[in-house]
């Protein structure tokens, strides 16, 4: 009896465009299990880019490509280029 081939799938992308905001999306389903979501706004000329594991914690660049994380299990995000530091979740949610 032959063994069973892996599949290998290819990455899936769609796109999305907000029309309130301008936002135009890019998502990715990667081969990983990641998400990687581009998002563009002509009307502002900016751009950002966020990777999504599996576990829901997050990475990515901002407008101005200031690196950031965001742990799930902690709630806890960090923008390494602003400084900024959250904590929490949701209403509870502190930022300094």
């Amino acid at each position: 009896m032959p063994s069973a081939t892996p599949r290998i799938s290819a990455p899936s992308t769609s796109y999305s465009y907000d029309w309130k905001s301008g936002n135009r999306y890019t998502t990715t389903r990667n081969v990983d299990g990641t998400v990687t979501v581009n998002g563009s706004n002509l009307r502002t000329g900016s751009r950002w880019r966020t990777t999504i594991d599996s576990s829901g914690n997050m990475r990515g660049t901002d407008k101005n490509f200031n690196p950031w994380s965001y742990n799930r299990s902690t709630g806890m995000y960090i923008n390494y280029g602003t400084g900024t530091m959250c904590v929490g979740q949701g209403a509870a949610r502190t930022c300094f």
